[in-house]
């Protein structure tokens, strides 16, 4: 199923329905997954999910971190359960300027200057991939607030 935009721009496309035309948001909604193809939103919703490649979960023992840099296996899924977070609260928190977002979010530098630091370890590895997700709304907004800003030009 190929969508004629991201979810985040369908989403904006119906609010702005919406507002045009006076509809509930359910319904602008609707609208625009017929213009999909799809007879509702929540059909259209389900139908994306199920396509979305799924991550691998491996089993896997926890280990303590205590020193930096990362082991790169490890490093590598960190990056991977920040991406995931990423696009979870993204598609929940809606930005007013998703392309902008989108180009301030830098995984590999949030796991390697923003989440693990000296002062942190020793750590379970466990914990440690809870916490990016667990601290990820608030990255998020952030850089949404800074894109906002950047697109007023108060940079």
């Amino acid at each position: 199923m190929e969508l004629s935009a991201p979810i985040y721009e369908l989403k904006r496309k119906a609010k702005q329905l919406r507002r045009e035309k006076g509809l509930k948001h359910s319904e602008a909604l609707n609208c625009i997954a017929n213009e999909e193809g799809f007879t509702s939103w929540s059909l259209l919703i389900h139908k994306y999910e199920d396509q979305k490649p799924k991550p691998i979960v491996q089993d896997r023992v926890s280990f303590e971190i205590n020193k930096l840099p990362l082991d790169v296996d490890f490093r590598a899924e960190a990056i991977e359960v920040a991406n995931a977070a990423f696009e979870r609260v993204f598609d929940g928190i809606e930005p007013n300027n998703p392309e902008m977002t989108r180009k301030l979010w830098n995984a590999e530098k949030h796991i390697d200057d923003d989440h693990f630091s000296p002062e942190n370890l020793p750590i379970d590895s466990d914990y440690a991939l809870s916490l990016i997700e667990a601290f990820m709304l608030s990255h998020v907004v952030g850089l949404a607030t800074t894109a906002d800003k950047m697109a007023l030009g108060k940079d």
